[in-house]
């Protein structure tokens, strides 16, 4: 019997609500904070992210690119750490408001 084929969906990530509200905290400070420098490692942990966070990539990053050339470790996780901010700032605007 044939069976209909069909190319999947690609799904959108899905963040906790904690993971959410650590990234937005984090939006608004300093990255030269100790404050900041120990969220980002939190939020690393939880997005699963830590090996990006170790080469110093992180998704509160705002730059227009990476930093580093294209042989370097660093610059492959700037792309990935990209991606996922994406998701989370699209997860961030359409969220419900607690008021």
């Amino acid at each position: 019997m044939p069976v209909k084929s069909r190319i999947a969906k690609g799904r959108r990530p899905s963040f906790s609500p904690e993971t959410l509200a650590l990234f937005l905290k984090l939006e608004g400070m300093s990255e030269r904070s100790q404050d900041f420098e120990e969220g980002s490692r939190e939020l690393a942990r939880m997005l699963g992210l830590t090996d990006q966070w170790w080469t110093r990539q992180h998704v509160n990053d705002r730059s227009e690119g990476p930093c580093h050339p294209p042989w370097c470790v660093a610059h492959e996780d700037w792309y990935t750490c990209r991606e996922v901010r994406e998701a989370l700032l699209t997860a961030a605007s359409t969220r419900p408001r607690i008021r």
